[in-house]
C-alpha cells in the first residue's frame, strides 16, 4: 500500500517536461510563480533533445525552427530567455523526384517554372488556388474542406505523391484528411474575418523558409538555454508519473506515483488523449473529442557518413521514396555534429498508425539506399528513432485538444492543443495563448517583467 503525504504547495504545476512544458514553466516563473515540474521519464526535452551515439551528435529527429524572425519562439526568448540559442539559416528546401533536384517553388513564378513536375499539373493547381479565394468569398469555412476536393483528378501520380508529401509531413495526414486552410493559415491575423488573404497574398510574392534555421549545437542548445534561464522558483522532479489530477469545481490536487501536490494551476503538456484517464467526470463531448486524437508517427534514421555525400546546404524532400522521406545533411549546419571530415543526416520518415516496426525499418533504409546508392558503402554509423514528433494530426476527420479545458485553472500546452505551424513553433504558439488566456482570466499579469526590463533597456 502506498501512502501518500502532502508536499509544499506550489503556485503552478507543468505535468511533462517536453519543450511547451518548459517553455511555460519559464514563462510562468519569470512572472513571478512558483513552479514544479513533473516528468515521467528520466531526461528532459521530450521530442526536442540531443545525445551521443559513436562520436555524433544526434537529435531528436531533424527540425527547422520556423518563423525565427517575428514567431513565438523568438517572441518567448525575448521575453524570458537570458541566454538565447545560437541558429544557422537553415538553407533551401529543395524536391528530389528521380535524378533532379529542384529548390522548392514558394511563390507563383517558381510554381510556373517548376519542372519536376508536368506543366498542365502547375496551371491545373493554379487554378485551384484561384479557386480558393472564389470559396473565401461565398463564405466557405476552408477548415472543412480538403485538399483532395480542391484538386482536379487527372492530375499525374507524380503530382499527387507531390501533394500527399507535404500533407504527411505538414499535416500528419493525406490530402484527403488535409484542410486547405493549414496551407494558407495566417500567422497573426488570427480571428480575422479575412485572416487567409494575407498569406495567399505572401504565396504570390515571396519565398518561403527565409526566417528558418538550424540550432547551433542542436536541439540540446535550446534545452540548456531554457535551463540557463530559469529562476530559483522552480523544481524539476524527472523520474515521477502523474498518475491522476484531483479536480472539483477547479484543479487542487496533482497525485504522482511518489507523492501528491497542492497548486493553484495546472499546466498540462503530456498527450492531451490521456487526459480522460487522469480526471474524472471530465465532460463527456470533452472527452469524447480528446479519445478522436490521432498522433503523428515518425521515424528517423540517422546515418553517419565518413564522406560528404550531400553537398546542398538545406534539406531535401524525396518525393519517390517509400514512405516519404525529409533528408536533413544536419552537419552541414554546425560541422561539430559529427566527427572532422565525416557528415551526419537525418532522414525522416512519416508512416502509418499500425506498422511493424523492423519491417518499416527496413523497408526505410532500403528506400534511401535505392534513391542514393553511393550512400551505403560511407556508412560507419545508423541510428534508428521511433516519435511522435506532432502529438496531433490536422486531419478533418479526427479530435483535437485546446490550450482551454472545462476545468477551472488547468490549461493544456502543446502541438495537440493549438492549430498553427508545427513542432517547436507550434508549441510556442501554444504557451504564448497559455498565457494570454491565465491573463485574461487573472490568474498572470503577463507583459510585467517584460515590460520592465524593456524600460531598464530603454535607460
Amino acid at each position: 500500500m502506498v501512502i501518500f503525504m502532502d508536499n509544499d504547495n506550489y503556485d503552478v504545476v507543468v505535468i511533462g517536461a517536453g519543450i511547451s512544458g518548459l517553455l511555460a514553466a519559464l514563462a510562468l516563473s519569470k512572472e513571478g510563480k512558483s513552479v514544479l515540474i513533473l516528468e515521467k521519464e528520466e531526461n528532459i526535452g521530450g521530442v526536442c533533445r540531443s545525445y551521443d551515439v559513436d562520436g555524433y551528435k544526434i537529435d531528436t529527429g531533424p527540425h527547422a525552427i520556423t518563423r525565427l524572425e517575428r514567431g513565438p519562439l523568438k517572441e518567448l526568448m525575448d521575453r524570458y530567455f537570458d541566454v538565447i540559442p545560437q541558429f544557422v539559416p537553415f538553407g533551401k528546401y529543395n524536391v528530389r523526384i528521380g535524378d533532379e533536384v529542384k529548390p522548392f517553388p514558394w511563390n507563383i513564378n517558381s510554381w510556373l517554372t517548376f519542372g519536376l513536375i508536368p506543366k498542365t499539373d502547375r496551371l491545373l493547381i493554379m487554378k485551384s488556388l484561384f479557386n480558393t479565394l472564389y470559396l473565401l468569398n461565398a463564405g466557405k469555412n476552408l477548415s472543412d474542406i480538403s485538399i483532395q476536393e480542391l484538386i482536379p483528378e487527372n492530375i499525374s501520380s507524380t503530382t499527387r505523391r507531390f501533394l500527399n508529401w507535404i500533407c504527411y509531413f505538414l499535416v500528419g495526414t493525406s490530402i484527403e484528411n488535409t484542410a486547405i486552410s493549414r496551407f494558407i493559415d495566417n500567422k497573426t491575423n488570427k480571428g480575422s474575418p479575412i485572416k487567409y488573404i494575407g498569406s495567399l497574398y505572401d504565396l504570390f510574392v515571396t519565398e518561403g523558409a527565409q526566417d528558418q534555421g538550424y540550432p547551433k549545437g542542436g536541439l540540446l542548445s535550446i534545452i540548456n538555454s531554457i535551463l540557463i534561464s530559469f529562476p530559483k522558483n522552480v523544481k524539476i522532479n524527472n523520474n515521477e508519473e502523474v498518475v491522476k489530477i484531483q479536480c472539483s469545481e477547479k484543479v487542487e490536487k496533482v497525485i504522482t506515483n511518489k507523492c501528491s501536490y497542492n497548486c493553484d494551476t495546472v499546466v498540462y503538456s503530456g498527450f492531451a488523449s490521456d487526459l480522460p484517464h487522469l480526471i474524472d467526470d471530465l465532460p463527456h463531448e470533452y472527452a469524447q473529442n480528446l479519445n478522436k486524437i490521432k498522433k503523428v508517427n515518425s521515424l528517423t534514421i540517422w546515418l553517419g557518413l565518413n564522406k560528404k555525400i550531400f553537398e546542398n546546404y538545406g534539406s531535401e524532400m524525396w518525393i519517390d521514396s517509400d514512405p516519404y522521406a525529409w533528408m536533413v545533411p544536419v552537419s552541414n549546419f554546425d560541422s561539430s555534429m559529427a566527427p572532422k571530415g565525416n557528415q551526419l543526416v537525418g532522414f525522416a520518415f512519416t508512416i502509418p498508425e499500425d506498422y511493424d516496426t523492423m519491417e518499416i525499418r527496413k523497408k526505410a533504409l532500403n528506400s534511401i539506399i535505392k534513391i542514393q546508392p553511393d550512400i551505403e558503402k560511407h556508412i560507419e554509423m545508423i541510428h534508428y528513432q521511433d516519435l511522435i514528433p506532432e502529438k496531433a494530426a490536422w486531419d478533418i476527420n479526427s479530435g483535437f485538444g485546446d490550450v482551454e479545458t472545462p476545468i477551472n485553472n488547468l490549461y493544456c500546452v502543446g502541438t495537440d492543443t493549438e492549430k498553427r505551424s508545427a513542432g517547436v513553433s507550434r508549441a510556442a504558439y501554444s504557451v504564448l495563448r497559455c498565457l494570454e488566456i491565465m491573463e485574461s482570466e487573472g490568474n498572470i499579469n503577463q507583459f510585467q517583467i517584460f515590460n520592465e526590463k524593456l524600460e531598464l533597456a530603454a535607460k
